[in-house]
Order: C-alpha cells, then structure tokens, then sequence
C-alpha cells in the first residue's frame, strides 16, 4: 500500500513538470492560430489532457515535438470541429438580448394564429420564390448574397421579391 501512495504522486509529476515547461509556448502557438485567448487556453488544456490520458504511461523521451505534434493534432481537430458545426454561426446568449418574459398561453395562442396567414400566404409561393424570401426578409441575406448562394442573378432574386411581396400584399392586406 505504501508504494501504491508513494507511485500515484510520481505518475503525475512527469505531467506538472510538463505544464509548467511547455504550457507558455503551448499557450503562444494556439494564441497566434485562434482569435479568442480562452480558445487558446482551452486548446493548450485539451493537448494535457491528451497526453493525461495516454494509456501507456511511460515517460515521454522528447518531450517538445511531442507536444507540438499533440497540439496540432488539437488544433487540426478543434478546426474540423469548428467547422462541421458551423461554430461561428452562431451567437452567444445574452440576457440582455432576449426577453425575460414569461408569456401568458393566451398570449402564445394569439401570435401563433397571427402567424398563421403569414405562412399560409407563404406556402402557395413556390419553392424558389418563397426560399429566396425567407433568405432576404427572414434571414436578412442581401440580393447579391442570395443570387452568390443559389447559383443565380441578382435580377432573378429582385424578381422573386416581387413576386413574393404582391403575392403577401394580395393575400394579407392591410393588416
């Protein structure tokens, strides 16, 4: 037992040694690669867990272009990450921006059926009409996004515009 206590501490040595040898060029490199500093360190984090985690336990013989490797492995993989789920798509949630409001189901069942002709009116518009409107009005994609993104003209997007306001014109009214 007293050589399992004493073995524990020493297992981790290695890696504290580590950390504090490497954590600030780790640090540097993911700074220089990432625009957010708690990116940089959640990265130069990930690359010690990494190596925390390894199975083997054995001692790392060179440690610094082992740990660089790890850390473009890391960065390489926070990449891919990134983009497979459109990580700068989206938004921070701030308090501030969004209603506290607790709303009555009154006041829930009143929106829904105001909405209701909205989309009805948007449904009799054809696909391509009614994608492109959601895109510029919904959205709020320019004309010269929304032609880039679907293959088209700008004209063809100005086009199904039109065509989409007079068709909700004619079917709401003046509501």
């Amino acid at each position: 037992m007293a050589g399992e206590e004493t073995s524990k501490p020493q297992a981790h040595q290695p890696l504290d040694l580590l950390a504090r040898r490497f954590r600030p060029a780790l640090a540097r490199y993911f700074a220089r690669r990432v625009a957010h500093p708690a990116d940089a360190e959640d990265l130069v984090q990930e690359v010690f867990t990494r190596i925390a985690a390894r199975t083997s336990g054995e001692l790392i013989r060179d440690p610094k272009p082992y740990l660089m490797q790890a850390a473009a492995n890391v960065l390489r993989d926070w990449l891919r990450r990134r983009a497979t789920h459109a990580a700068g798509a989206h938004d921070v949630y701030d308090e501030d921006l969004h209603a506290s409001e607790v709303f009555s189901p009154e006041r829930v069942l009143e929106g829904r059926q105001s909405v209701m002709p909205v989309l009805a009116a948007l449904g009799e518009l054809s696909e391509s009409t009614r994608n492109i409107f959601v895109l510029c009005r919904i959205d709020g994609m320019k004309y010269a996004e929304v032609a880039r993104r679907l293959g088209v003209s700008v004209s063809a997007i100005e086009k199904h515009m039109m065509k989409a306001i007079a068709h909700l014109g004619d079917r709401l009214g003046d509501r």
